[in-house]
Parts: C-alpha cells; structure tokens; sequence
C-alpha cells in the first residue's frame, strides 16, 4: 500500500498539537513561527513572539549561544539535544532540551531554522534528587553514559578511585576504574561493557583488586546495572561498587584461624551453654580417640571420668558469667577408657550482641608432663632430704672446727703470755749479764706479741661469725668521729683524717661496723711510702638504696692480682719487715659486711693510694 505525501494542513494540525516547543526563525534570528506547545513552555502567545528576536527567551548570561547556533545552521550543521537554560515570559528559568535543523528553499538554499524545544526541568529535578542520593549512599556510585564514558561519580567513589569528578567525567570508565585479578594480577573485563552487551545486570568476579589513580589496591565488590530511559531504551549504566578490604581481612583471618585449628597438636573444641559439642579438630581426634563424627551433637561429659562430672557444670557456670578459665589442669577419659592429663583453656563466645552463646575448649595431654613432674618431685623430695641431712653434718662439723678453733685459740694464750712474760723478766733482770742473749730474748718478746695479735684476731674472726647480731639504724659520723678520738694514731701529727659531712646513716651493727671502720682507718695510716704523712678523707656516697662507706687514704697503693685475694683469710701482700700485720683485719671486715647484709670492694692503683668501701642498707 502506498501512502499519499502529508498535507500542509495535517503538517501544521500536527506541529500545533505537540507538547513541545516548535519554531522557526530566519538567519537573522527573527522568529518566523510559534506553535501551542511554545505558548505552554514558554508563555508568549504567537502574536507576542513572531516577529521578535529569538534572544526573548535566552537569559541576558546565554545570550552568547545565538551565534554560535545560526552559526552552525549556515554550515548546513543540525544541532540536536542539545540542553541548556532558557527564560519564561514570567522571568523564571527552565531546562530544555533543543534540536535545531536547517530550512531551505526549493533551490536548497538556507533560509532559516526550525526548533524543537523539550521541557526538561521536571527531569533536571529528579536527576538532582538522584544525584543527591547517590552521593549519599554509602557505597561508591559510578554512572556513564551508553558510550561507557563517566557522567557522574559520588564521593564514595571519588575517594576509592583517587579521581575528582571534574577530571572523571567524560573519559571512558576504563581509564578511571582499573580493576585486576588479585591472584593473576590481570585486567579484568569492564562490567560496563558487558551491561552494554548484554543489557542486564552482572556482578565481578570474586578476588577483584581496584587501582586507585595513585597506585593505591582496594579489594571490591561491585554490580553493574543498566540505565534505562523511560521509552526502555538503553542509555547509561550505573555501576555500584564497596571497599570489601574488611571483609577479606576477615576472610583471611578466618582462614588462617582454620588453619591453625586443623593444624594443632591441640584439641580446639566448641560446645554451646549445654555443654554440647559442635566442633572437633584433628587434634581432638588425636587426643581422645573420637572422630568429628561420632563427638559433634554429643555431650562433653562423654570425656569426663564419673568422679569429674561436676566439674562441666562448674566450668559452664563461669563461663556463663563471661569468665575466662585458664590452664585448669584436670584428668579425661580417652576413647579406649584410658585416662589422661590434660590442661584446660576455656573461653566464652559470644554473638555480635556480646551475649555468651557458648564455649572454645583448648586441651593439651600433659600425662607425660605429669609423670615427668611426679618422678622429678620425688627425686627433689629425695634430695631435699639428703641436702638437710649433709647440712646438718656440715653444720656440726663446722661449729666443733669453730669451737674447737676459738677454745684452741683462747688456750694457747696462757702459755704465750707466760713466754712473753718470763722472756721480759730475764730480760729485765739479767740482761746485763748476758749481753749475747738480749738480742734472742727481743726476738721472741716481738714473736710472742705478734703471734697475740694474730690470736685476737682470729678469735675477732671466730665471734663475728658465732654470734647473733641485730642490725638497727647506725649513726655513722658519730661512730667514725669516736674512733678518730679513741685512736691515737688516727690524729695529728701522725695523720691527718678528715669526714666529709654528713656521712649518711646505715642499717647495720654499731659493734660490727666499729671493727670493720677501725681495721680501714688502721689500714690506711698504715700502708703509707716512708716518710708520707698519711692522709685519710672519710665520705658516703647514695648506692640505690644502700648506702657506700668510703676509706680514701694517700698510701702505696695496690695492684690488681692482689685487689683478687685482699679480703680473704691470712692473706699478706707485704713482707712483715715492711709492714705488720696478721692478715687477718680485711678478712674480718669482709665478714662483719656480709653478717649485716652489705658487701664490700676496693678501688685503687700501684703508687696512688686506695678507696676501701662497705656497702651496707640504707637506714
């Protein structure tokens, strides 16, 4: 069937029953006709428009955009939807959407331009609306248009691309959503494209790394859907996409967890409140002898021996309360009714709500451990036993040595004071009548004497290490002040000794540190080069929370193979020509620090004089 060509008639009943705005002007921009459907737009009647510029209905700041349109039309160009702003008879604004065609004569000549002009305010306003949903969604929100280029981003999106939407929109999505396989680490297949292809909606595949502008990796989830107008026609996809980084963090955790579980030596077990299990790992298995299979669903009791079956009840009322029970040690039945050591860790689980649902069970088989500790707890016991009983012996053996060394040392002093004595008595009164014989007489005068010394000594040694002291706050410049006054020797001329005061007070024996004080001034004047008058300066010093005595002196000094042996027993590191001495004195000082709980030490260098020290509590 053939169709007549349309009439003029139907043409203009046509253009004059449209919705839209058309019209037409010539090339100067004069309007040339006006239909119905551009009264309702715009609100000028055809008498009120035809005839006028069409810059009557372009706001003052669109002006601009007439040229360039008659422009384009001169070309032969045609212009379509082209949407931009323009102004009402009433001075309000509206969107529309233009399509401008060339007119020509019958000689196809230019002469002027027809316009249709579609409202689309309405439109304008529900994309905003749209646009102020999507950018307040969550998730981020990329849409483009039906070529696969970006339209619009939301901030979401923006932030997870690392593109700003002024630099996104209009390039392809490819260049702003890079996404590549986790594993692979190969591109991935745009979504948009495939929404294009297939028309319908389509997910990523799992594992799916998106590429941020700066070189940033987040893991996704996304969907693409397609935008459709509402003719049905495709015109755009949307796509919606999340940072799913927590939940594969989660993931992973999960897995690692897992592998933990299944790779324990360990039973892991888990029951609910009623103390039924619902988890079983390899471990378990290994442990008590029951499969996965035959423990889940069944009671935890099953591994208790009858005498324990209160302890489940006990451990499930802690755990209620949301108690933690660490390393309880207690005995389980195995599969073969063997029974077995184990140490317990209990924690509650709980749900997203922090409700107690029910319970992780680690149990480790200590039987060896146990048996190991049994056997090692009666050998101890063994040897404990044995240790007392050599320590009793020791301690008889060494009180009759201490008894027998101080009744010794006290009962060879009669007959040396009577040697001493009856030696100075021949000396006195018949001396003149063995001249040759007044030297020997001295000699053992002075070896009696010495010998004493030594005996007193020892017994000094003895009682120090017999005798019960008490320690109690000491002042120590008022002890060292009396010994200085008591001891001729420690004063001028023969030596000069200063106190640094105030010398802090001490914990210790008012005797005990006397003797130790008396020995290291003695000591001081003592070991001086012939001829040096002896300086001694006398000074404390904090120690945490000890305080240090300190003996500095100007004497000969010490080296240091002999600072090793100082403080032990009858050690002299000089010929007794040069200077006297038992060997005894630091032997008992060293002895007096230890009975007090303190210690004592030595600084000192060959030609430079020492700094003797005791170390005792602070008061």
């Amino acid at each position: 069937m053939v169709l007549s060509p349309p009439t003029d008639a139907f043409l203009a009943s046509l253009v004059n029953s449209s919705s839209d705005a058309i019209l037409s002007k010539d090339l100067n921009g004069v309007i040339t006709s006006w239909n119905r459907g551009a009264e309702l737009i715009f609100g000028y009647t055809a008498a009120e428009a035809i005839g006028k510029p069409i810059t009557l209905i372009f706001p003052p700041e669109r002006y601009n955009e007439e040229p360039r349109i008659l422009e384009r039309i001169m070309r032969g160009e045609r212009i379509e939807h082209y949407e931009t702003v323009r102004r009402r008879k009433d001075g309000s604004h509206i969107d529309i959407s233009l399509t401008v065609s060339p007119i020509t004569d019958a000689n196809g000549k230019i002469i002027g331009a027809s316009k249709v002009a579609r409202d689309i305010t309405e439109q304008r306003r529900e994309e905003e609306r749209l646009r102020v949903t999507l950018s307040s969604i969550g998730d981020a929100v990329v849409s483009t248009d039906k070529e696969g280029r970006v339209v619009f981003l939301n901030a979401v999106a923006e932030q997870l691309t690392g593109w700003r939407s002024a630099d996104a929109i209009g390039r392809p999505l490819e260049s702003v959503f890079r996404i590549v396989n986790e594993a692979t680490r190969c591109a991935v297949a745009s979504p948009v494209e495939k929404v294009l292809q297939s028309g319908v909606t389509v997910g990523l595949a799992n594992h799916t790394i998106l590429i941020a502008r700066d070189g940033a990796e987040h893991p996704i989830d996304d969907s693409a859907a397609p935008i459709r107008n509402r003719a049905g026609e495709l015109i755009g996809v949307v796509l919606v996409f999340r940072d799913a980084s927590e939940r594969r963090s989660a993931e992973l955790a999960a897995l690692r967890l897992a592998a933990i579980i299944e790779g324990s030596d360990d039973a892991i077990i888990g029951k609910n409140l009623k103390g039924i299990i619902n988890s079983w790992n390899p471990g378990a298995e290994r442990i008590f002898g029951y499969t996965a299979e035959e423990m889940i669903g069944k009671s935890i009791t099953l591994l208790l021996p009858p005498e324990r079956i209160t302890e489940e009840q006990q451990i499930l009322t802690r755990l209620q309360r949301g108690e933690r029970v660490d390393h309880f040690q207690t005995i389980r039945v195995r599969k073969d009714g063997r029974l077995i050591h184990v140490s317990l860790t209990i924690s509650p689980i709980r749900d997203e709500a922090g409700r107690v649902i029910g319970a992780s069970k680690i149990a480790r088989d200590i039987t060896a451990l146990r048996i190991a500790q049994e056997a090692l707890e009666t050998h101890a016991a063994d040897l404990e036993s044995k240790v007392r009983e050599r320590t009793a012996r020791l301690e008889g053996m060494v009180a009759e040595l201490e008894a027998f060394s101080y009744s010794l040392s006290h009962d060879m002093r009669a007959p040396l004071r009577a040697i001493q004595s009856f030696s100075e008595i021949v000396l006195t009164d018949y001396g003149d009548k063995i001249p040759e014989g007044t030297g020997y007489l001295r000699r053992v005068i002075n070896a009696a004497n010495r010998m004493d010394r030594l005996i007193q000594d020892v017994l000094s040694f003895s009682r120090l290490a017999r005798a019960q002291i008490e320690v109690s706050e000491v002042d120590v410049e008022k002890l060292v002040v009396d010994i200085i006054q008591e001891r001729p020797e420690l004063q001028p001329p023969k030596a000069i000794v200063t106190v640094e005061s105030p010398l802090l007070p001490v914990r210790g024996h008012d005797a005990s540190l006397t003797q130790c004080l008396t020995n290291l001034l003695g000591n001081a004047v003592k070991f001086v080069a012939p001829g040096v008058v002896p300086k001694v300066n006398v000074f404390t010093r904090e120690a945490g929370d000890h305080v240090r005595i300190c003996v500095h002196d100007n004497g000969i000094g010490i080296s240091p193979s002999g600072q090793k042996r100082l403080f032990a027993i009858f050690q002299r590191l000089h010929p007794i020509e040069r200077f006297e001495g038992t060997g005894v004195g630091l032997a008992i000082v060293r002895k007096a620090a230890e009975r007090m709980n303190g210690t004592v030490g030595i600084e000192s260098a060959e030609g430079q004089g020492s700094t003797f020290w005791v170390e005792l509590p602070r008061a």
